[in-house]
């Protein structure tokens, strides 16, 4: 379990983060626990490098089924960025040096418009399972 100040954490552990965080900045229309877990659950592929993760949703992982590199650990330094298109079924988090960059990156996004986009809040809390 992550730890602030920590340098590295789970990539498992960071989209649960990001998916909290994006649903407090989005419209709330489902309850905190729903959105987080049907986010997990729609993913259709994933694609993790060690600043960035992409992923495109779709019609869902079958019961039981586990993402590859979900373990994988990505650092915790600076800062993490949410963005997500709902419309295009994707989102990406992506590494930034520091919450400077990563705000100016938050701004930049959210001028395109129908997206949501918000720096990852690493204090975010869920029990996974």
């Amino acid at each position: 379990m992550y730890q602030l100040g920590d340098k590295m954490l789970e990539v498992r552990e960071l989209l649960i983060k990001a998916f909290a965080t994006a649903w407090a900045c989005g419209s709330r229309e489902v309850d905190r626990d729903t959105y987080i877990t049907s986010s997990i659950n729609v993913i259709d592929s994933i694609q993790i490098q060690p600043e960035m993760i992409y992923a495109e949703e779709g019609q869902g992982l079958t019961d039981g089924e586990e993402l590859d590199h979900l373990a994988d650990l990505v650092r915790a330094d600076g800062a993490w960025v949410y963005y997500g298109v709902p419309a295009e079924n994707f989102f990406l988090v992506t590494w930034m040096p520091d919450e400077a960059a990563a705000d100016a990156k938050v701004a930049d996004l959210q001028a395109e418009g129908d997206c949501v986009a918000c720096r990852v809040d690493l204090t975010q809390q869920w029990q996974f399972g």
